[in-house]
Parts: C-alpha cells; structure tokens; sequence
C-alpha cells in the first residue's frame, strides 16, 4: 500500500494518525515540491523509528514505477512537506497507484495555503485564484502569472502567489528575483498593476519560531533580507475594515 503523509509545514503539526502509519512503513521524503531539511528529517527518523531515504525529481517522475513497484508489495510512505494533494505532482502519484490497483491513503497535514491565508489577516473568502511565480532560467522566462493576479484584481480578490522552490538552497526564491519578474511582467502587460505604492504581504516558515511575517510596499520588497526556507507572498486588494484592522494588530 502507498501512503502520502502530510508532515505539516514545522516538526510540532506531524499528526498521531502521521506517527502510527510511518512506525510501519518503508519511508521516503519527497524534497522535489518544497522544502525539508536534513535537522527535520533526522528528527522524523528518531520520531518513527525507521530510516528515511531521499526522492528526487526523477523519482517522482520518469522512475516513478520504481516507486510503485515496491507499494504493490510493501507498505510503503512518502512524506511531503504541508498537506500531500496540494501539488499536482502529488494527485498524479495517486492516479498512477491506482492504475496499477494499488491502494491508496492519505494522511492530511497544515498546508502552506491555509496557514498563509489565515495568518495573512485577510478574510479566506475573499481570495482568487492561486498562481506561482517560476524561477527563470535561460530560454525560460514566463510571466503569464500576471494574468491571474490580474484577474482577481479585476474581481477584487486577493492573490495569493506561491514562490518556486529550489531544492538546491531549500528556499523559495529569493525577493529580489520575486522582484525582477513581478516588474518584467508589469512591463509585458503593461496594466498598471504592479506599481512602486503596491503593497505584498510577506510570509516565511510559518509556524516556525523564526518566521518572518512582513506588509511592504513594492518598492521595498526585494530589501527583504530571507534567505532560507518556504516564503509564499500575497497582493491584497481594497481592504475590508475588519481586514484593516487585522493587518495593523499584524504587522505593526
């Protein structure tokens, strides 16, 4: 059997349900989607009991079978950093389990959309659609997350945006590459949106005792020093008066 086993977004929101199943199962950790550093996967090793071996990309993908080949005869699970269906990569694992009648379970954890949501201060329903902002490498340089951002300005919804991440330093990308891309897109798209006055709220390792929660002005964004762990970013529209109120006891 395949499990996928949300480990929350801090070593305190690994669940009772998370401990059980692991104690028996075969371990890996998918470090490919987001981050989980070597500290935390030493402290699940001494926590479950067992080793714990490492996925990459291609484990993930082109080598998955390998993967399931050893679930159709093992317990097998693989812990993924927040809630284990959020990425798309995860749903696709699940799919191709089943194809090959694999059973499937899923233990839920925090994930990073809802924390960042709710600790943002602004009201959950008031939120569009979610995009990423890619990490651009040479003869990569998309900008159509503008369009998202766009359309949820235009339906006066907040945007939450969701940063790449880089298994290489274990952090989102970094704010001034944030920077650079939201004004690339800006110039592209030329609809006024991204301008110096636009304000981004900044959360980094949330729930983590040295998160970093920050409201700036654009123009102040890539003087953000945050060098390490996942950062998602959020561009509020016109503000409820609860919202107000919310962001000032925050972020004062």
């Amino acid at each position: 059997m395949l499990f996928l086993v949300g480990i929350g977004l801090s070593d305190g929101d690994i669940t009772r349900k998370a401990q059980e199943v692991c104690s028996r199962c075969k371990l890996f950790v998918e470090r490919y989607t987001s981050t989980v550093d070597d500290s935390r996967i030493k402290f699940m090793e001494g926590l479950f009991g067992r080793s714990i071996k490492q996925l990459v990309r291609s484990d993930m993908e082109e080598n998955v079978k390998t993967l399931l080949k050893l679930a159709k005869n093992d317990d097998v699970a693989v812990l993924i950093s927040g809630d284990p269906l959020i990425a798309t990569t995860h749903k696709i694992l699940c799919i191709e389990a089943k194809k090959l009648g694999i059973s499937v379970g899923i233990v839920h954890a925090a994930s990073i959309a809802s924390a960042a949501i709710g600790e943002s201060g602004l009201d959950f329903y008031r939120f569009g659609k979610v995009c990423t902002i890619p990490k651009w490498h040479e003869h990569y340089t998309p900008v159509s997350f503008y369009e998202t951002i766009r359309m949820n300005i235009q339906n006066n919804e907040h945007s939450l945006v969701l940063l790449d991440y880089d298994p290489a330093t274990e952090s989102s990308m970094q704010m001034p590459d944030v920077a650079k891309e939201l004004r690339a897109a800006e110039a592209t798209y030329k609809s006024g949106i991204v301008t110096d006055a636009m304000q981004v709220v900044v959360l980094n390792r949330l729930t983590q005792q040295n998160e970093i929660k920050a409201l700036v002005k654009f123009r102040d964004l890539e003087k953000l020093n945050i060098n390490k762990g996942p950062t998602v970013i959020i561009i509020p529209v016109k503000l409820t008066d609860i919202e107000k109120e919310a962001l000032d006891s925050i972020y004062k």
